[in-house]
Parts: structure tokens; sequence; C-alpha cells
């Protein structure tokens, strides 16, 4: 199955990973304010450096996209000397082959698009197109330690349905999905309904005034 990846966007956006956008929703109060000051002050040039699980999203989709075998994961830390990755590294590995059990694996590359709201531009990136069980899964993976909380699920879940579904090559049974990675769990979007998207872009139309008034 073939996944086409959508790079359509504007110049000169306020530019966000859904992560971003996600945890800014999550705030409440001056936390919102908080959340953009920290936003805009932080570095605009993506350094890898500062990518906490970068190797090991990589190391995971590489695996898949090479039809590795579960017991390749191991290679992922092979080399890895900073303690605190290394920790967490073990433990998000731990979770993924848990997850993996048994399955059949197919990889397909999964799609990507930017939602551009006003002068926002969020990137919709999951890692993994994967089919297992007869089913096909676009897959954003959630490394962190904390439990995905149902809201964050939803609102995570109902930009890649909104924005994604349209993307060529993503087919009717294709299921959006999170992987709570540290914890083997499966969140999987069963219907279509965009209720949240509404509520969404608000939060984007938000962000914007707070983001010029600083």
């Amino acid at each position: 199955m073939k996944i086409l990846m959508n790079m359509g966007k504007k110049k000169n956006l306020i530019e966000l990973s859904l992560t971003d956008f996600v945890d800014y929703v999550s705030k409440a109060g001056s936390s919102k304010l908080t959340k953009v000051r920290q936003l805009k002050e932080r570095d605009i040039v993506y350094n890898p450096a500062h990518d906490f699980y970068k190797a090991l999203r990589e190391g995971i989709t590489d695996i898949h996209k090479t039809n590795g075998k579960k017991a390749d994961l191991t290679r992922i830390i092979d080399n890895l000397k900073d303690k605190k990755k290394l920790e967490n590294y073990k433990l998000a590995l731990d979770g993924y082959r848990k997850f993996w059990g048994r399955k059949n694996i197919n990889y397909f590359d999964p799609p990507f698009k930017h939602w551009v709201i006003g002068d926002l531009d969020v990137r919709i990136n999951p890692e993994l197109g994967l089919e297992f069980n007869g089913e096909f899964y676009v897959i954003k993976l959630y490394f962190k330690s904390d439990k995905l909380s149902k809201d964050r699920t939803a609102q995570i879940l109902t930009l890649m349905e909104s924005e994604l579904r349209n993307v060529d090559g993503v087919e009717e049974e294709v299921k959006m999905a999170i992987l709570d990675v540290k914890n083997s769990k499966l969140y999987i979007k069963d219907d279509k309904d965009l209720p949240l998207i509404i509520l969404l872009a608000g939060e984007a139309k938000g962000l914007q005034e707070i983001w010029k008034s600083l």
C-alpha cells in the first residue's frame, strides 16, 4: 500500500509540531501564556540535540522500513552512552516489544501534512504506517512516561483524522492511531467524527493572538 506525502505549506507562519500545539491546548489560564512564551523564545531552527527521542523514533521506523525483526530493536541502544536516554529508551523499547508481540507487521509510508489556520502551521507527522492483522494504521508515537489523557488523545486523533484522511493514498480502511509506547497501548479513532475541530480551531486562533502580543 503506497501513501503519498502532502508537503504543501505557506511561508512566514508560526511553525509548531503537533505535540507543541496539543501541549498548549492542554494548558489552562496563565499557563497558556507561559507555554506560548516558551515556544516563542526557544531556538527557531530545529536542533537534533534537543530532540530527546530522535534516535529511538528513527530507529523504530528504520527497522520497520527494512523489514527488520523485533530482536533488532536492541541495536538502537547498542552505542548509547547518555544514562538518562538509556533508561528511558529501555523502558520505551520494552513497551514497544510488548506492542509488537507476535504480530506480522508490514510497513508503509505514513502521510504528512501541514494544518494551516491563519498564521499558524502545525505539522501533522505520524511516524509509522503499519499493517497487521489485516488492518492498516497510521500511528503517532508517544514516548513520555505520563499516561496519555483522554482529552489529549482525542485532540491528536481529531487533527490526524481531519488533516490526513484526504491525503492522496490514504484509503478508507486506514485507521488513525496513537501508540503510548511505554505502556504498550494503541489508541484508535474508530469513527470519522470531528466534534473537537471547532474547539481546536479556536485554540489555534488564541495561540496566535498571544504569540503576536508577546
